[in-house]
This record gives structure tokens, sequence and C-alpha cells, in this order.
């Protein structure tokens, strides 16, 4: 009686070119016994939840993988698609290549989400190897048959090897043109206008200082003189200047002095008694960190050259392709200090009627306008992008749902009571239809930007000229 083939057969040698991975996974599955295949899948079938849970129980108690994990999020999705995922591996039954390309487009889904979310590639691994051991301990608990057991081993390693292939070398394609897009992006920030944003950073930074000396010469103002990293100023050098100047000495050196200012001289002021000689001398150090604060922030503006490109050529708005490196970075720094932030996405109502009616120069006249307002009215550390035709983007950073509601009806307002000039000195009247979206710590940004499609779309639904929330989920 021949031997059943090994799956080392269906493996190319080294002078031919590698299996397409449908025929390499079906290859897989024909040269396993079905027996071997049966017993596998009983066991996921069985105990998929409790693999799942003992994935993620492990997952969590690591302390590089928590960083990434969300114990709601973690319960109340990701255990059942780590149930189903296990299910389409090693339950679902491959008869052509077909079924085979839809295994192997899904494995490489989840390699470009685990890019998205810049979840490490080693820790995919780990978890891989804490999966492949539970398995291999719950198929030696079943009293297989020995031949079927030692061929059912390999079986699981290799299917799981194959999906993890995968997933990595989608993961690094993803991860290749995520890191040309940063780099891009840092390479467009650096050549906008410096003199022009230096000079509006200074002007911030001032207002602010006046600001607190103001504050300090009323007593009922003084316990709350506001901190210098949730300033205007605060919020550039936070979520713009930490890519743009990424790694130069004098960014470094800034972010020192704002944390010695919140942290010990702001205290001191608060409490100073207005009589004590102490109040003078803190004044002092006051006048003496912000003029320190400008003189760095000249020298971190005159290193680089005041080239402008990246923006989008009719609203001067950033890029869309931008946007997933922005996301992206918001997302992290969220993780590590918590700071909320909200997507809101703009249409603006029948445009459409406005390129029809009034010609295309209009509509480009509108537009203009339109972004401009919408610029005016968020502040400096926000993000505001041309996000397609008439549709605008904007990050909102720090904020909260209450705040990122009045934002959004603000920037509502000032279409609905304004007016729109185009050609021959007309005016129109435009509204716009805002979907607002706060960020629920979901790692996926496209997973944020969907829901703020959707919330758009309620309110375009619900008669245009309107703010629809995106339901928390």
């Amino acid at each position: 009686m021949s031997q059943p083939s090994s799956p080392l057969s269906a493996q190319p040698s080294a002078t031919h070119r590698p299996m397409a991975p449908e025929a390499e996974w079906l290859a897989l599955v024909a040269t396993t016994p079905e027996p071997c295949r049966a017993a596998v899948a009983a066991v996921v079938r069985i105990h998929g939840p409790e693999l799942a849970a003992h994935f993620y129980g492990a997952m969590m108690a690591d302390h590089d993988a928590a960083n990434f994990l969300d114990h709601t999020i973690v319960n109340e999705r990701l255990r059942g698609s780590m149930a189903r995922w296990l299910e389409e591996i090693f339950i679902q039954e491959l008869h052509d290549e077909a079924q085979a390309a839809a295994v192997v487009a899904h494995q490489r889904h989840v390699g470009e989400v685990h890019a998205r979310i810049r979840l490490p590639i080693y820790l995919v691994a780990r978890g891989a190897r804490v999966l492949k051991a539970a398995i291999f301990r719950l198929l030696a608990e079943q009293n297989l048959p020995p031949e079927q057991h030692l061929r059912a081993m390999p079986y699981v390693g290799q299917v799981m090897d194959l999906a993890l292939e995968l997933m990595s070398a989608a993961f690094v394609r993803n991860s290749e043109r995520s890191a040309r897009a940063d780099e891009a992006y840092r390479l467009f920030s650096l050549g906008q206008n410096m003199s022009v944003e230096r000079e509006r950073q200074r002007s911030v930074l001032l207002e602010w200082g006046q600001e607190v000396l103001f504050m300090l010469h009323r007593p009922s103002s003084r316990a709350v003189l506001p901190n210098l990293a949730h300033s205007e100023f605060g919020l550039w050098l936070n979520h713009k200047a930490r890519m743009m100047f990424e790694g130069s000495e004098e960014l470094g050196q800034i972010q020192d002095i704002v944390e010695r200012v919140d942290s010990a001289l702001l205290p001191q002021l608060r409490v100073a008694d207005p009589a004590a000689p102490q109040l003078n001398t803190l004044v002092g150090e006051f006048y003496g960190e912000l003029d320190s604060l400008k003189f760095l922030l000249s020298s971190l503006f005159e290193r680089y050259l005041e080239v402008e490109n990246g923006r989008d050529a009719l609203t001067r708005l950033l890029n869309r392709r931008f946007l997933p490196s922005v996301l992206s970075r918001e997302i992290a720094l969220y993780r590590g200090e918590s700071q909320g932030f909200a997507l809101l996405l703009l249409d603006i109502d029948h445009f459409k009627n406005i390129n029809d009616s009034y010609g295309h120069d209009s509509g480009d006249a509108v537009l203009q306008q339109a972004s401009a307002l919408v610029l005016n009215a968020v502040r400096s550390g926000d993000f505001v992008f041309r996000y397609g035709g008439e549709e605008i983007l904007v990050i909102l950073v720090e904020v909260n749902a209450d705040a990122t509601q009045r934002i959004a009806e603000s920037i509502r307002q000032k279409f609905d009571s304004g007016e729109f000039l185009i050609s021959d000195g007309r005016a129109l009247h435009v509204t716009v239809s805002i979907g607002v979206a706060q960020f629920d710590g979901h790692p996926d940004y496209q997973y944020l930007i969907n829901r703020a499609d959707a919330a758009l779309y309620a309110a375009k639904q619900q008669g245009r000229n309107r703010v629809c929330q995106a339901p928390a989920e």
C-alpha cells in the first residue's frame, strides 16, 4: 500500500518558483489526512472561545501587547473575532482556489490592520506561539491514535505559519507605505512658510504669557492660571512640532521648559503672597522662561528652508495622503497620555447645484472660502484636510465629546449665518452637514473615519445643515 503523501512533497524545491499561497494552502489541506484535520477542527470548534480567552489573557498580561488592547474591546469584539479566525483556518473546508483565495485575502487584510495600528510584528508571532501551544495541549488530551496525533501537530503548525507569513508580508508592505507617508508629511511640514508659522507661534506664546501676568493681578483668577501645555502654543508643540522637528535639540529644550513652567513655576505663582518679595522673583523667572522659549523657537525655525509644497492646490488645506500619518500619531499619543481627540467630516450641502447653476469657478470660490472659514474656526494645534471633492476633514486634538459638539455646531452656524461670494459680486447662502466621531480607543484609524462618514451620511439623511454624532459602540 502506498504511503500517504507528506506535506513536504507540496513544498517547492530551491530551483522552482514558490507556489501561490492559494495553491500552497490547498496542497497543505490535500496532503493532510482527513481524520487529522477533523480532529483539529473538533478541538477548535469545541474550545474556540476558550482558546480566544487564553490568547487575549496572555496578551493582556504582556506589557508590550497590553498597550494595544482595551479590556472592553477585547471582551466585546476581539474574542469573537479570534474564535471566528480559528474556525476559518481550521474548520472551513477548502475545496477550490476561490475559497482558498478568500482565506488568503483575509489573512492579508489582518496584516494590513496590524500595520495601520502599528502593532509590532513580533507580538503577532508571540500570539501565534501562544495559540499553537494551547492547541497542541488540547490535541494531546484527545487520546488520538499516535499516527493521527503525529500528523495533526505539524498540520496545525504549518497552517498557522502560512497565515502568519501572509499577514507579515501585508504588514511589511503597508508599514513601508506608512513610513514613506510619515517622512513625506514631515518633509511637507518643514516645507511650509516657516517665517509665517514662527511669527504665529511667537504670537500665541506671548498672548499666553500676557494672560498669565494679567491674571496674577487678580486674586480671584490666580488659582486657575492656565498651563502652557494646554495653551494654543502647547497644542501646536505637542501635536505638530513633534513631527515637524523630530530629533532637533531645540525641541527637547522647549519641551523641558514647558514641563518646568507647568510643574514648578505656575504652582508657586498660584499660591504666592502678592505682597511678598518672592512674587517679584517668580515673575522674573517667568519672564526668563518666556525669553528662552522665544529664542529657542526662533532657532528651531531658522534651521529649515521656506519651501511650500504638499498642500491641496485649490484650498491650501493639508493633502489627505498625510491623514494616516497624523491619525496614527494621534492614536499613539492617546495611548501614552490619554488625550482625547475627534474627527469632523464636513460636506457642503447641494454643492453640485452650485457648480451646475453658477459654474465651476463659483464652486471653487465657495470651496476656498469654506476652507478658510474652517481653518479660522479651529486652533493651530488642530489639523484640517481636504478629504475629497467638497468634503473637509478636521482632527480636533485634546477635546472631549462636549467640546467637539460645541466646535462642530459653531462651524455649522458660521456657514449658515454667512454669505459666500462668487463671480460678478453675487453672494450665496451655503450650509454644511457635519459628521462627528469621538475617538473611542479603537486602534485602527480607518474605523474612526468610517464612523465619521456614517454620521455625515445620517446628517444628510436627516435634512442637511446639521451636526450628527456617531453613536458610541
